[in-house]
């Protein structure tokens, strides 16, 4: 009876230290941490491992952060059959949905900015959720301290006001990351904004907008998407919103750069003419002083020819552009179009017109990809 007691006690603590063995804590990894209630804590800088297994596993932790920054996840040996990913969450104790995501899934590294101290959760899993391996994989999690001083800028509510000369040194990080700033300006004219030092593998693209809280849509897109260095028309005096990101959204660096924002004075008198319905009139005889300025822009002007068959279109004093000229018609079934009348000419251009008909000229760059603040003449006769 005895003998049969005591393999009874040592079968029962095999099983025990089995079940430990299998479930208890595997370098960091301590199981179950299938919920973000069961999160783990984690310590920043200390790597631990983890394993993906079986299908379907995912590994919650969580850590408790003091100041604004950047939470950094990385992994290494990581099984070639893994497709390993995190997402980002808080955690809602009192509600009814206790996860409140604040990332979506990303593969490794991946990085979640940290607005203000708190406890912060994630959770690794492979990418669809149909491999698993008993292999470790090793996880290193830190904590950057604020390197980019216009955060937190995510939202056009959040912009930091920025003064026109002035430089700032923002840092795309981490990858999606989007940075809105604002400038005030006194009168007509436009933003010009250029980088220098800008890290390899970024590609800064700006968009340029007018926010109005009350407005359906709020932020309304004046200038989409443009390399750097580019410019902006700005018709009158107010605030003007400027969206800073990565070109495909895809790259970050931990690295910031310069941006400098600069104001430039009105230099063609004829604008804003970028749409037919604000043409300047214009007559034989006058000459046109304007400027290609920025890249892309459109100047329009009409005319009404009152005697001969023929107009003609010179141009001097022009440097780095092309310009092009064309002209147009009101369309007769829409008066809100205009209708091709001949095709793109290079100045000099002359062109068969018909008495006591009126046209819409266009004058741009040959490509639309150059451009230049120095005004140029055009002679019409």
């Amino acid at each position: 009876m005895k003998i049969k007691k005591l393999l009874t006690m040592v079968l029962t603590g095999l099983l025990v230290f089995a079940f430990i063995g299998c479930s208890g804590k595997k370098g960091g990894d301590k199981e179950p941490n299938n919920s973000i209630e069961q999160a783990n804590d984690i310590t920043l800088g200390s790597p631990f491992s983890i394993t993906i297994d079986p299908k379907g596993d995912k590994d919650w932790f969580k850590v408790n952060l003091t100041e604004q920054g950047y939470l950094k996840v990385q992994a290494s040996q990581v099984p070639e059959e893994i497709g390993i990913e995190v997402a980002f969450a808080l955690y809602q104790e009192w509600e009814g949905e206790k996860e409140k995501r604040i990332r979506g899934w990303r593969k490794l590294p991946d990085a979640l900015f940290i607005p203000k101290e708190g406890t912060y959760y994630f959770v690794i899993k492979d990418n669809y959720d149909d491999k698993s391996s008993d292999k470790q994989i090793q996880i290193k999690v830190d904590f950057l301290k604020e390197f980019d001083l216009t955060e937190p800028n995510n939202s056009p509510q959040e912009a930091k006001l920025i003064e026109a000369g002035s430089s700032v040194k923002p840092a795309i990080f981490p990858t999606g990351d989007n940075d809105w700033l604002k400038v005030k300006v006194e009168k007509q004219g436009y933003l010009t904004l250029k980088t220098k030092d800008v890290p390899e593998g970024i590609t800064p693209e700006v968009r340029y907008s007018i926010f109005d809280e009350w407005a359906d849509p709020k932020v309304k897109t004046i200038r989409d998407w443009r390399k750097m260095p580019d410019a902006c028309f700005v018709p009158k005096a107010g605030e003007y919103y400027i969206l800073l990101h990565d070109d495909y959204s895809d790259k970050n660096s931990e690295k910031p750069f310069d941006l400098k924002i600069d104001f430039l004075d009105e230099m063609d008198q004829s604008e804003p003419n970028d749409d037919f319905k604000d043409a300047k009139t214009i007559n034989r005889g006058d000459t046109l002083n304007l400027a290609i300025f920025p890249t892309g822009d459109n100047d329009y002007y009409k005319i009404k020819i009152s005697e001969g068959d023929k107009i003609r279109f010179m141009a001097k004093g022009f440097s780095n552009i092309t310009p092009e000229i064309k002209l147009f018609v009101l369309d007769e079934k829409d008066p809100n179009k205009l209708k091709d009348f001949s095709g793109w000419k290079k100045l000099p251009a002359e062109f068969d017109v018909e008495s006591g008909q009126e046209y819409f000229v266009l004058v741009h760059d040959d490509y639309g990809d150059a451009s230049s603040p120095k005004a140029f003449e055009i002679r019409v006769e």
